[in-house]
């Protein structure tokens, strides 16, 4: 499984948006830029990605990324991750 078997990133950029209360988020658009982007979205994007896409991400990973798009990446990876092994 990966971020885009399960959805697309404009998906993911669309609930991003509806966590952040806006119209749009772009996967280019810079996390810091948004002026909604503060602690209690980071709770809520953590909430999200765990119920939607079955990952648990720790706040402190979110500050690595820059953009959406990095956002998106980073629970690609974890779902890589946290795969199940397949002999």
């Amino acid at each position: 499984l990966n971020i885009r078997s399960n959805m697309n990133i404009h998906e993911f950029c669309q609930r991003l948006a509806e966590i952040l209360d806006i119209d749009q988020v772009k996967p280019e658009d810079t996390l810091e830029g948004f002026e909604q982007w503060d602690s209690l979205a980071v709770l809520s994007v953590l909430a999200m990605v765990d119920s939607k896409y079955n990952v648990t991400i720790a706040a402190k990973d979110i500050r690595g990324a820059v953009t959406a798009g990095d956002l998106a990446r980073l629970v690609e990876a974890k779902q890589t991750e946290t795969k199940p092994a397949t002999a």
